[in-house]
């Protein structure tokens, strides 16, 4: 659509119908992230993710990885890195893959509209950059990808993410560690009970309870006693988001 001087109003100049404004697309030069080929997630390998951390109950969670040997994916909160750093850095130092989960966690805040969304991913890949000296490629939407809080902005949102070269994942497999009033069996059996060996398994959990944590090592057992392995995410991998879940 071309504007003219017809398209504007009489009683002020201004457009009766603005074209969309792409601002943002300027702003914020440093935050990209790294191109490269793509590779496919293994069929029947589980990628455990965890959520919403660093917390106190981090390391705890990091002694259990270390402990059966397995790699995973954390998507960090900016403020929580800022309170927990030495946590973040423990993370990257022990070799587990860490991704942006915003700065803020705050949806109506983050969801406004896509600088919003963009300023507070800034200020998360800041946080967790100072604290590790990394900068991260891979990123999860607080509330997945297509949720409540950013349907009216979701395919400017994704389409600015993906322009900048940041890929973002989603998960196949939910351990419900988050659900009011779960309760540890439900947690175990809602991974154990859901992985497939035909699939890439991205499991949902977060670093943020103690009933994660007690949760945590009979998933690891369970799964391992039916030989599956278990990967951490990398920017190299294919992302699994809910519109290509199979």
């Amino acid at each position: 659509m071309q504007y003219d001087k017809k398209s504007l109003s009489e009683s002020n100049g201004t457009p009766q119908n603005r074209p969309p404004s792409f601002s943002y697309q300027s702003a914020y030069s440093e935050l990209y992230g790294a191109a490269g080929q793509e590779r496919a997630l293994q069929d029947g390998v589980v990628y455990l993710t965890f959520d919403d951390g660093p917390s106190k109950y981090t390391p705890a969670f990091l002694d259990l990885l270390k402990k059966h040997g397995v790699q995973a994916t954390f998507f960090l909160v900016g403020i929580n890195v800022q309170r927990y750093p030495s946590a973040a850095r423990r993370i990257k130092s022990e070799g587990h893959a860490i991704g942006v989960h915003t700065y803020s966690h705050k949806y109506l805040q983050i969801y406004m509209n896509v600088d919003s969304y963009l300023k507070d991913f800034s200020m998360a890949e800041d946080a967790i950059y100072r604290a590790t000296g990394d900068r991260c490629a891979i990123f999860r939407f607080p509330g997945g990808s297509i949720n409540v809080f950013n349907s009216r902005i979701y395919g400017e949102l994704t389409a600015e993410m993906l322009r900048r070269r940041f890929k973002f994942y989603d998960w196949n497999v939910s351990a419900g560690d988050a659900v009011k009033k779960t309760i540890k069996k439900n947690i175990i059996d809602n991974v154990a009970n859901n992985v497939r060996r035909d699939q890439p398994n991205i499991v949902l959990m977060h670093d943020t309870s103690e009933l994660s944590l007690a949760s945590l090592e009979q998933i690891i057992l369970r799964l391992k006693k039916e030989n599956y392995i278990f990967k951490a995410l990398g920017s190299e991998d294919r992302p699994i988001t809910f519109t290509h879940i199979r």
